[in-house]
């Protein structure tokens, strides 16, 4: 993603998107992955201004980010957007007795397609996917894996047919999880991340950004 004098960009997500930052102030970028990233192009770019701002919301899911993101764009004017759902969806696919059915995958599908087509034809083409990703820190988690590779998938798809950059971050996870204990990384709830996985996060991210 090449960056621009003044490029303001947007943070869109769940829980560990706004990482503790206030729902009520889109410039509170958190304690996590979105305030990393935004810390790091700042100290790296100082003279191009850029602004940055979270919009995540700790009961987010891809449907509230649809229903919300032309108000939210409308007052932001982002010409960035950063996106990271997924795992939210599985959480309440769950609840609903729906994970891993062609209902769900085909509700996650029509959402993140208009999603990402509403900002693409009325504020910036310019997007990134953040691959959604789930660790074996409990019984719950491992019985949402198939309801998440169907959205993995999903993403990658809508990623590539839509011009998106994307940043698997799944496969990595996992492998770290695997060497160094899935408790470095990952709360016993299976949702809230330790310091380090926003870190290795923003360190992914970061590198899709060049100037």
């Amino acid at each position: 993603m090449r960056l621009e004098q003044d490029d303001r960009i947007l943070f869109l997500g769940g829980p560990n998107t706004q990482a503790g930052g206030s729902v009520n102030d889109f410039s509170d970028m958190g304690k996590g992955f979105a305030m990393i990233t935004a810390a790091a192009l700042d100290a790296k770019y100082p003279d191009m201004h850029l602004k940055f701002f979270n919009e995540a919301h700790p009961k987010a899911s891809s449907q509230t980010i649809m229903e919300s993101i032309d108000s939210i764009c409308e007052e932001i004017q982002p010409s960035i957007v950063v996106i990271f759902i997924g795992q939210q969806d599985s959480f309440i696919a769950e609840q609903q007795h729906e994970q891993a059915s062609i209902r769900e995958y085909s509700r996650f599908n029509r959402v993140l397609r208009q999603t990402i087509n509403e900002i693409q034809e009325r504020f910036t083409r310019r997007i990134i996917l953040l691959e959604p990703f789930l660790l074996n820190v409990n019984a719950t988690c491992v019985a949402l894996r198939p309801d998440l590779n169907q959205k993995i998938q999903i993403t990658r798809e809508v990623a590539q047919e839509n011009h998106c950059e994307f940043v698997s971050l799944d496969g990595i996870m996992n492998e770290l999880a695997i060497k160094n204990g899935v408790e470095a990384y990952v709360a016993k709830d299976g949702t809230t991340y330790h310091p380090a996985t926003h870190y290795i996060i923003a360190h992914r991210l970061l590198r899709q950004f060049r100037f």
